[in-house]
């Protein structure tokens, strides 16, 4: 599945064509970045270049658009032990707009067809309400806490962990 589309986006597999200046101008903001484990601050276009050349084809993970214009990224990664972990980001012009629940619920709702999925899991560090809210609107559960290490920030930080069971 390279698409999926929902009511107002699309989401399509990443790709070596997309505007690297574009990526790092949203996920380079400190105000997405610092909320986000797997991605450094300063966030460069040699980096994007590096995520972009290691994007596996079998991975579930999607760049969000709006017509043509890159607003965010979604995707479930399949953890050690084996179980789906939803993530997804927005970039700063596009919060409170709907879009990250959106796509999610996309992706989760291709997951849970396709895959037959019985549950994912999600997490958000602690004191961010946006990601707690877009979990909750799409069904999660809270069901324990975690510490995760954070290349944003360069340090361990508390983390809620949720689960949504089909």
């Amino acid at each position: 599945m390279n698409q999926i589309r929902t009511q107002r986006l699309i989401l399509r597999k990443p790709t070596k064509k997309i505007n690297k200046k574009l990526i790092v101008s949203q996920i380079g903001d400190w105000e997405v970045a610092k909320w986000l484990s797997g991605v450094p601050y300063p966030y460069t276009e040699q980096k994007a270049e590096e995520w972009l050349n290691n994007i596996n084809e079998d991975d579930l993970l999607f760049s969000i658009f709006i017509n043509d214009s890159l607003i965010g990224g979604v995707g479930l990664s399949l953890e050690e032990n084996n179980d789906y972990d939803l993530w997804f980001w927005i970039g700063r012009d596009y919060w409170d707009k709907g879009y990250a629940t959106e796509a999610a619920m996309g992706l989760i709702q291709f997951a849970k067809k396709e895959l037959k999925l019985k549950q994912i899991k999600a997490c958000h560090i602690k004191g961010n309400t946006g990601s707690s809210n877009v979990l909750r609107k799409l069904g999660f559960e809270e069901i324990g806490e975690c510490e995760e290490f954070f290349l944003s920030r360069g340090k361990v930080m508390s983390t809620v962990t949720l689960q949504l069971n089909f």
